[in-house]
């Protein structure tokens, strides 16, 4: 009996786009002798929150919270508070991080969450997020519940919403560990090991590449368990060494005759800027001519700015924070050993022809994608195609009676995903600013309301639970988009 369970997801991050607030949101499904339960972990970031001074003459951040759990069109069960952050003596301080952990009974069944979030102080709109899942706990198999990320671990003193088995368990609301984060730690439980094999098991954790799914050995422990109804499990890994990129933590539940008997899959992104080369590439840089190993004009701060920019496609998460973050403040000369240092990570033979091939997709995506107010790179559908390469097909429509002008990409495979698609759609109608809608590619932005908002000119939005568009002339974007 094998079984393989994905853990569900959902992440909204910096969304400074939509609203003011930066918030982080997750959850997890477990299952308890009284019923299943959702987890839900929220994190608001202080520093995007407003804080006001109290009769107390100290400031806090006040959030308003609103969860709307629907089976269909039914409202299962709904919940309205206020979140309030720690107090701060004076707003020149850190401003706070502050955490929420709430716990929502729910049958068996598929469900739809609606979560608005409303930071009470400030007048922007509320931030919405709508997602789906599905509980389906059974005492028949042996199951793993969804897998909670910890921050922190400490005994308990008094019980809290926090606390599990003597212990208080903080939460981890993101799934990327940035440079300065060495430890990963995780929260999971297994159930009715007692009925099914009703003898000691394994628990395999480990981390595998997300791409190719190579098991990284220095990455592996295995748990000898007793069998019971219930078993909490704490797991922790040291990823100081785990260099950038994607991953999958995994989870498998094995019996004495090493069976698979249940998995558990949970991905993550790690960002870690470990050379592998370092010593070579600097000895390299030392003696390095840019202006004669490179095309393009290497010695002016303008274009080589610019150079730089259009790498953020193909660049990893470090180098994508230093290019976002650091690169306005470099002088040429620090320009120059970025931009010679980049590409010697991915070729030290000849860098200078990687550029070249990358730089023809450049200027493409700058023919095709730009506007007026974007470069191509810089536009979603430029990003997409430097990133991911050019699609193998795109369906074009411009003139639908309801929908916004729109583009479906779908790649045969991406990494090791089939059949992806990427929607991009143009709410201004004229000009060329086609923003990225949705993709069910892991790591890309999720929509699952996507076909109403693309067809939002004839499409009523009132009940924002509702998936697709209502019925309306002309429409091809869910066959073409559910095309093979």
């Amino acid at each position: 009996m094998k079984k393989i369970l994905y853990t569900c997801l959902f992440i909204l991050l910096t969304l400074n786009m939509f609203a003011r607030l930066d918030v982080y949101f997750m959850f997890a499904e477990f299952n308890s002798p009284q019923g299943p339960y959702i987890e839900t972990y929220m994190s608001i970031l202080g520093k995007s929150a407003v804080f006001v001074k109290k009769s107390n003459n100290k400031f806090q951040a006040e959030i308003e919270i609103t969860m709307i759990f629907k089976n269909q069109d039914k409202i299962i069960t709904f919940n309205k508070y206020n979140l309030q952050s720690p107090e701060i003596d004076d707003t020149s301080q850190i401003k706070p991080n502050f955490i929420d952990l709430q716990r929502i009974s729910l049958e068996n069944g598929k469900y739809q969450v609606e979560i608005s979030i409303k930071d009470l102080n400030s007048d922007e709109e509320a931030l919405i997020i709508i997602d789906e899942f599905e509980l389906n706990f059974n005492s028949n198999e042996i199951q793993i519940s969804g897998i909670e990320l910890i921050e922190s671990i400490s005994e308990t003193k008094s019980v809290n919403p926090l606390t599990k088995n003597g212990l208080d368990l903080v939460p981890y609301v993101s799934s990327f560990y940035p440079q300065n984060l060495n430890k990963l730690s995780f929260y999971t439980e297994i159930y009715n090991s007692d009925k099914v094999l009703n003898s000691d098991f394994i628990l395999k954790y480990f981390i595998q590449t997300y791409e190719k799914s190579v098991v990284l050995d220095q990455f592996s422990r295995f748990k000898k368990l007793s069998s019971a109804t219930i078993i909490p499990f704490l797991g922790e890994f040291n990823i100081e060494n785990l260099t950038s990129g994607n991953y999958l933590l995994v989870l498998e539940v094995r019996n004495r005759e090493n069976e698979l008997m249940q998995t558990k899959k949970f991905f993550f992104q790690r960002s870690n800027s470990i050379a592998k080369d370092q010593e070579s590439i600097n000895k390299i840089l030392k003696t390095y001519d840019i202006s004669s190993s490179f095309q393009g004009s290497m010695m002016i701060k303008d274009s080589l700015f610019q150079y730089i920019s259009c790498l953020r496609p193909m660049a990893d998460l470090d180098e994508q924070y230093f290019i976002d973050n650091k690169l306005k403040a470099l002088s040429l000369d620090e320009m120059q050993n970025y931009f010679m240092e980049f590409w010697l990570k991915r070729n030290n033979v000849q860098p200078g022809e990687l550029w070249r091939q990358y730089k023809e997709q450049v200027d493409y995506v700058d023919r095709v994608y730009k506007t007026p107010i974007n470069r191509g790179y810089s536009s979603d559908r430029g990003r997409v195609y430097l990133q991911y390469g050019a699609p193998d097909d795109i369906y074009i429509s411009k003139h639908e009676p309801s929908a916004y002008p729109y583009e479906i990409w779908q790649y045969y495979r991406i990494k090791n995903e089939n059949n992806k698609k990427f929607i991009f759609y143009n709410p201004h109608i004229a000009g060329k600013e086609y923003e990225l809608l949705h993709s069910d590619l892991t790591g890309e932005i999720k929509t699952p309301n996507w076909e109403r908002l693309l067809n939002k000119r004839n499409t009523t939005l009132y009940n924002q639970d509702l998936m697709e568009s209502d019925e309306t002339w002309g429409s091809r974007a869910k066959d073409e988009y559910r095309k093979k």
